[in-house]
């Protein structure tokens, strides 16, 4: 209901990852993170999807911001026998590259079609996804697309405080939200959450809609 699509967040994303603004198979051309035709990759770990829905017979935007749900209780790290993934403290799903043998059964099992493989790199291929900003959150800081959200759209904090949060939410205003967290038990349970607002897109791309999402 705050986001207005602008597309700071993933900015943000790609300059705190040092993620390269161009398309690595057509240097020429720049990736778009947001807009009406985005999607997660090894190099977009943040996307905000433009969708329009139709409203009191209008059709009105509905923005969808995208990355790694980080599960409670993930897919990807279920699946790999090389033990490549684990849970931080933080509520975060990290992956470990020198454990990988690039057999993509993350991005297989993923239910949010998150992990992206390097298909460009030659000699070292990788799977990359969000990583939580793990180095900014050991700073004290807050992850760089919540910092950089110019609509206070992103919350940030305990898991449990946010669930309290949403539910204030949803309650103190009636007909405003969908009466429902996604996250909270969806997949298992997932430290990103979302309140979607009424009317809400096509429910394939409702995750990531809009506040508060969380992790930890």
């Amino acid at each position: 209901t705050k986001c207005v699509g602008c597309g700071s967040c993933t900015v943000a994303c790609k300059l705190w990852n040092n993620q390269d603004f161009k398309d690595p198979q057509d240097p020429t051309h720049f990736v778009n993170a947001h807009g009406t035709d985005v999607h997660l990759d090894s190099n977009t770990w943040t996307t905000v999807e433009h969708r329009k829905v139709e409203k009191d017979g209008k059709e009105v935007w509905r923005f969808v911001k995208r990355q790694c749900m980080h599960c409670i209780d993930p897919s990807c790290k279920s699946v790999c026998f090389a033990n490549a993934f684990h849970i931080t403290n933080e509520g975060a799903v990290q992956y470990n590259p020198e454990l990988c043998v690039g057999c993509r059964y993350c991005m297989i099992a993923c239910p949010f079609y998150v992990p992206g493989f390097e298909y460009d790199e030659a000699w070292d291929p990788l799977v990359q996804k969000c990583t939580f900003c793990e180095p900014r959150l050991k700073e004290g800081k807050l992850p760089g697309c919540v910092e950089a959200c110019p609509m206070d759209a992103l919350t940030f904090g305990r898991r449990s405080d946010l669930i309290k949060i949403a539910r204030k939410r949803i309650a103190e205003n009636p007909g405003k939200y969908v009466d429902y967290i996604y996250g909270e038990w969806d997949a298992g349970g997932t430290a990103w959450m979302v309140l979607a607002p009424k009317p809400t897109p096509d429910r394939r791309a409702h995750v990531g809609t809009t506040v508060p999402h969380a992790w930890g």
